[in-house]
């Protein structure tokens, strides 16, 4: 009776301190729902100035030149306003921030929102900037702001494909939601009194198949992972950093080194479920084989770059493939030398493994980089190489492809080609380390004995994204419309005096929940941390992977806390408890009505992360694999619990933020993606504290998943 009850208090502790998404939930106060209730509301069809008259007028009694004193930095906002008058982005043209004239104004934006004293202040910049800047510009630099802002901590965006839904469904989708609107919505159906309707949605290769790389569509195209990245880039934007922001403090030069590394891997296992092999290399010399066609447009009607099978711009964009080699040769030379050349000559050592945290940095060339200048651009000059855009005449001007885009930039097949050949400097980087001797990896009195694991069953399922703002709307003149409508659905899209909301109907790849035991003994009470990780059996001709070979591969599933006690110890995880992985997002329409039914004292309005920007679609989870199974291996391992040197979730809270810039997002102090970021010495790798579990992954039809017990 002891063992069991002892056993149960292991797993309860598995949970409770595993998940870097905490579980709890709190809620919305009174002003909490007038921040969310805004914020939400200012990011309606957002390319149309006077959607709401209310906001409109009240725009206009806000003067940011007559009112410096109402922000923290006087500074910055006069250098927004010497922006302003001078003359920025008009209205409808394209937006990006790799431009760098755009960089320079939007950065002064964000500055305004980010310095504002106190809410009242940042919610009349916010909407005056609504009304005075461009679209693009004002979602970025408010979507960083919200997101950086301590005050504004536990307030949910709406999705990004919500926002800009041109940027994640094709012409196809947003041709047909338009025209909805246009014919008066003509055979749509009312739901709980409002007009709905479901625009099917699919991928691009659905339309037009041009490459084997096609096959994996579903996967680079999905909106909710082209939201975690975009996300991943608003958390640490390239352009900020030093002490104010505090980014360093979250290791993000490593951190973006092993963000890619992570993605790389996951793809790579999508790849092999459908029988493509490694990610190819390719020439800045020669033609790129893989072409992108994304059928995406923007708002005024530019429709985004394509770039043809065996692409070639090597001639046209000499100068760009002469600056991008000598970027790449400094890089590597940096790394085989081992010092960083400063601005003043002297030399910053990185042979020791703290040495990947500034070339992560370097490489990145991030505003904590300790010299930018002479390692320059690589990402943006690469993207622009390799994306298929034209250099316009009006350098102001710009039509970025999808590879410029931080929404779009995974759709294209050659992000993976090129953040390979990125991640390759990582390598180099770490393949210069010595290898973990036995005792770094051994867990001396620790042995995991045996895993036990469902069967792991993938399908693709239906998901509706709001895409109201796709279409443009009457002017919503709050004075006409009841009280009683106010109060019930507040300000929805609406048409005639109708309200309406559209969405998009797509197939995404899902999982069914899983769930792991793992048996270990201790020889005493200890804490340790563990790691879940997954990886391919075969490569694509079949053949087993060697260890150090697939060292590269593995995916991380899940880091998480235990209290061992002495003896045995089953530790129970299910997949919906794994961290950093997260649920889909609420819809725009159901989100809205959640906060107005808070806002009118009919309920209360839940905050937690368990739809965290900053977590993971858990979607995407586990690869397809194959119908009839498809082999994988999990790899266990239990580790000591190395003490971070801030304690995790300090100076922050946990059920409301993700943390960025605190230093203490992370549960221990090993490096990321230990132990296979370090060349692998089979003569000392297997140790009793780390176990390989294989495995296969079925895929099956909605029907059969949910026909079928499993």
């Amino acid at each position: 009776m002891r063992s069991i009850l002892a056993v149960t208090v292991v797993c309860l502790l598995a949970v409770a301190s595993g998940s870097y998404m905490t579980k709890d939930v709190k809620y919305g106060d009174e002003l909490f729902l007038k921040k969310q209730k805004a914020i939400l509301e200012i990011f309606q069809h957002i390319h149309q100035p006077e959607v709401h008259t209310t906001l409109w007028e009240e725009s206009k009694g806000f003067d940011v030149e007559q009112n410096l004193d109402h922000y923290t930095n006087v500074e910055a906002v006069k250098e927004f306003l010497r922006f302003y008058k001078h003359g920025m982005l008009p209205m409808e043209e394209i937006f990006s921030i790799h431009n760098e004239f755009h960089r320079e104004e939007v950065i002064s934006l964000f500055h305004l929102f980010y310095y504002a004293k106190d809410w009242d202040t940042f919610y009349k910049t916010m909407l005056w900037a609504r009304f005075h800047v461009n679209e693009g510009m004002f979602v970025y630099a408010l979507t960083v702001a919200v997101l950086h802002r301590h005050d504004m901590e536990g307030i949910v965006l709406p999705a990004p494909y919500e926002i800009y839904p041109f940027y994640f469904f094709n012409d196809v989708v947003i041709s047909k939601a338009q025209r909805y609107k246009m014919q008066g919505f003509y055979k749509m159906k009312k739901i709980n009194d409002v007009y709905t309707a479901y625009i099917p949605s699919n991928y691009t290769g659905y339309y037009v198949h041009t490459s084997p790389e096609q096959r994996v569509g579903y996967f680079t195209e999905d909106i909710g992972l082209n939201s975690y990245y975009y996300y991943f880039h608003a958390d640490y934007p390239f352009w900020m950093g030093g002490k104010e922001f505090g980014l360093y403090k979250d290791r993000r030069g490593e951190f973006f080194l092993f963000q890619h590394q992570q993605l790389l891997a996951r793809y790579y296992l999508e790849r092999l479920s459908n029988d493509l092999g490694v990610i190819p290399p390719f020439s800045w010399h020669k033609s790129i084989t893989t072409g992108y066609y994304p059928y995406l447009r923007y708002y005024n009607g530019m429709a985004f770059p394509v770039r043809d099978n065996y692409y070639s711009a090597s001639i046209d964009k000499s100068q760009v493939v002469e600056q991008i080699e000598d970027f790449e040769h400094r890089i590597m030379e940096t790394i085989d030398y081992g010092f960083i050349v400063l601005p003043d000559g002297s030399y910053v050592n990185i042979t020791t493994p703290s040495g990947i945290e500034y070339l992560g940095n370097l490489i990145q060339s991030n505003e904590d980089s300790v010299n930018s200048r002479f390692y320059g651009y690589l990402e943006v000059l690469a993207k622009y190489f390799l994306g298929g855009s034209i250099k316009l005449r009006n350098e102001y001007r710009s039509i970025p492809s999808v590879l410029e885009k931080f929404e779009t930039t995974m759709r294209d097949p050659m992000f993976y080609q090129l953040y390979k050949r990125i991640v390759e400097y990582y390598y180099r980087f770490l393949d210069l380390l010595p290898s973990y001797k036995k005792e770094e990896l051994d867990f001396p009195g620790v042995k995991i004995e045996s895993v036990e694991m469902d069967k792991l069953v993938t399908y693709f399922d239906k998901f509706d994204a709001d895409i109201t703002n796709a279409v443009d709307v009457e002017v919503f003149d709050e004075s006409t419309m009841k009280g009683s409508d106010m109060k019930k659905f507040g300000k929805i899209a609406h048409y005639q005096g109708e309200d309406f909301v559209l969405y998009a109907r797509m197939p995404r790849l899902n999982h069914l929940p899983f769930t792991f035991n793992l048996n270990a003994v201790s020889d005493k009470a200890q804490k340790a941390s563990i790691y879940v990780y997954l990886g391919p059996k075969y490569d694509q001709y079949g053949n087993i992977y060697g260890v150090d070979a697939n060292r590269e591969n593995f995916f991380e599933l899940d880091h998480f806390l235990v209290d061992l006690i002495p003896g045995k110890n089953v530790i129970t995880r299910n997949s919906q408890d794994f961290s950093w992985f997260v649920k889909d997002r609420t819809t725009y329409f159901e989100l809205y009505k959640q906060v107005m039914k808070a806002y009118n004292g009919e309920g209360k309005f839940p905050l937690d992360m368990s739809e965290a920007h900053c977590g993971f679609p858990a979607r995407l989870m586990l690869p397809k694999g194959k119908k009839g199974g498809m082999p994988f291996q999990f790899f266990f391992m239990v580790v000591p619990y190395h003490t971070p040197k801030v304690e995790q979730f300090t100076g922050f809270d946990s059920t409301l933020s993700c943390g960025v810039g605190s230093g203490a997002r992370y549960l221990d102090d090993l490096p990321f993606g230990y132990p296979f970021e370090r060349k692998i010495d089979e003569s000392a790798w297997f140790t009793p504290n780390m176990k390989y579990y294989d495995t296969m992954i079925y895929h099956k039809s909605e029907t059969e998943v949910n026909s079928v017990v499993v």
